[in-house]
């Protein structure tokens, strides 16, 4: 009976060594994370993307003869306007195509409804 009791009794401080080095290794952790600044929301290049917009400077691609376009609807290009879009739309890097986009958007040009599945494309390859 005494063997089975100071088996138990060693048990349990083996238990609670572990426990207390785990508490301790997760504390170091925490304390040497640095935590992001209280007006970051965690999603980067979401974040990124907004004060880009935000900012007053406008990016051009190139795209210079777009800027006619403002005023006319996403839906109500016409052709000619459409292959001006496309244009510039196929000689972009697909890691232009947003920031080109939030340029159009400061611009105030709609882009066209119909290139719209075309632009995602280019996005997802």
């Amino acid at each position: 009976m005494l063997y089975i009791l100071i088996g138990i009794a060693g048990l349990l401080v083996i238990v609670a060594l572990f426990t207390f080095f785990s508490k301790r290794t997760t504390s170091e952790e925490t304390e040497n994370t640095s935590l992001p600044d209280a007006e970051c929301c965690g999603a980067h290049a979401v974040c990124e993307k907004g004060l880009k917009k935000m900012d007053t400077h406008i990016d051009y691609f190139e795209d210079e003869e777009l800027d006619a376009m403002k005023g006319i609807p996403a839906d109500a290009y016409t052709p000619e306007q459409l292959d001006r879009f496309r244009d510039v739309l196929y000689t972009l890097r697909k890691e232009e195509i947003t920031d080109w986009f939030i340029s159009l958007e400061k611009r105030e040009i709609q882009f066209p409804e119909i290139l719209k599945i075309e632009a995602l494309d280019l996005l997802e390859n």
